[in-house]
């Protein structure tokens, strides 16, 4: 019985033994694939974080280049509004000031022809004993404000003056001959201007001597 015994557990022990070496095998091909699986499984994750990484990348530039065209925007936009603020500022200025010395221009211009036109209908040749002293004096007169006029529109308009440092041309005339003639005429108009007064002087010596006497 015993000895029975005995060939019964080793021949069982042998059974289990190829068995278990049976499952061995079988699991063996199991675990390959499900290695080859993952790896696969992780490649291809690979692959994606890539593909995603390439996309994060150009999203990150597009979002760069975006930002530098905002920052752009705003720099450029505050500039220009500045400047073009300012530079219409200065030409309405610049507008104004040149109406205003447009209508000063034409204000003066038609001052400075009727002047002209009045010192050029001054004809002294047909003064005479009686009518020089009112002549003169109308003449003086009309030369005396035309004066004024050209040194009030000289001070008002740059243009009526000489540059800075830059000296008037003088006006270049021909000499002339010394016409008798004339000097004659205005001897002779001043002699009887101031015929009246040596009359009255002489009259007056001759009643102070008179009474003297």
């Amino acid at each position: 019985m015993k000895h029975g015994g005995s060939s019964t557990a080793t021949a069982v022990s042998e059974k289990v033994a190829s068995h278990t070496h049976h499952v061995a095998i079988l699991d063996a091909p199991t675990h390959t694939e499900e290695v080859d699986t993952k790896l696969d499984v992780a490649r291809e994750q690979l692959t994606a974080l890539r593909r995603q990484q390439e996309e994060l990348e150009r999203q990150k530039s597009d979002l760069e280049e975006l930002r530098r065209k905002q920052d752009e925007y705003s720099r450029g936009k505050a500039e220009m509004i500045d400047n073009l603020t300012r530079s219409l500022a200065t030409m309405e200025r610049e507008q104004i000031q040149a109406q205003r010395l447009a209508e000063l221009c034409d204000t003066t211009t038609d001052a400075f022809r009727d002047y002209l036109e009045q010192l050029q209908a001054i004809n002294d040749a047909d003064w005479s004993n009686d009518n020089v002293r009112t002549e003169l004096s109308r003449a003086l007169g009309v030369i005396e404000n035309s004066r004024l006029e050209y040194n009030r529109a000289r001070i008002k308009l740059d243009c009526l003056n000489p540059s800075a440092g830059q000296p008037e041309v003088p006006v270049e005339t021909k000499p002339e001959g010394i016409n008798w003639s004339e000097m004659s005429r205005y001897a002779l108009l001043g002699a009887a201007a101031s015929s009246p007064l040596i009359l009255a002087g002489t009259i007056w010596v001759i009643m102070l001597l008179a009474v003297k006497h």
